[in-house]
């Protein structure tokens, strides 16, 4: 998946014990990992470059000075304050777990008994909670764990030196011995790891009681 332009990865992926490598290295507009890969061999470089959000015309999600942008299929950003969901995805999860449970697959629901589309959504969510594993269909609630506050920082020890080095020196005040060209290069190359890893998460409980480390 390097190099494809990518903006977002399926919220369901890592989410198989048995993918174990991702690499996504220079997919500028990416900058959300889904938290299943936290455990996974990962490739980044490349990916989380700043750019303006009109740019990429997608919902996007922002948490203090980190954004992160959202698959086209989400509809809603649920926050803390939004304790009740909207009336339609109550609907499709009340319908998924009537009839899931039941039977492996949900063909038995014609067109007639629902729309089509909201059929094929019903038979492949959008992904499930990364805390109690619910389906979602159309609203999520993200939470945000920046890859370079995590102990798999130091993983990526090339994105490490150049933060590294850029800290140390603005604390000497030595940046201005540097030709203004290099010094925006190092500036460019330590903002480019700002990448994410993102909690999907289906409601205001789950999201609270994430916990990336547990």
């Amino acid at each position: 998946m390097a190099g494809n332009r990518l903006a977002f990865l399926p919220l369901d992926l890592g989410r198989s014990r048995e993918l174990q490598y991702v690499y996504v290295d220079n997919n500028i507009h990416l900058k959300g990992l889904p938290s299943y890969l936290y455990n996974k061999v990962i490739g980044c470089s490349g990916c989380g470059a700043p750019i303006q959000v009109s740019e990429v015309k997608l919902l996007s999600f922002s948490s203090g000075p980190l954004t992160v942008f959202l698959p086209a299929e989400v509809k809603a950003i649920g926050t803390e304050k939004d304790h009740v969901l909207p009336l339609q995805e109550l609907a499709m999860r009340s319908l998924h777990r009537t009839y899931h449970s039941s039977l492996k697959d949900l063909n038995f629901l014609s067109p007639v008994s629902l729309p089509r589309s909201l059929l094929e959504l019903l038979q492949c969510p959008l992904g499930h909670c990364h805390r109690c594993s619910e389906p979602m269909f159309t609203i999520v609630y993200p939470k945000l764990f920046p890859l370079r506050e995590t102990p798999m920082a130091g993983l990526h020890q090339g994105w490490a030196s150049i933060h590294l080095l850029v800290l140390t020196l603005k604390t000497q005040n030595l940046q201005s011995q540097l030709k203004p060209a290099a010094w925006k290069q190092l500036e460019r190359g330590r903002r480019r790891a700002a990448v994410s890893f993102v909690a999907y998460c289906c409601s205001t409980q789950c999201l609270q009681t994430f916990d990336l480390l547990s």
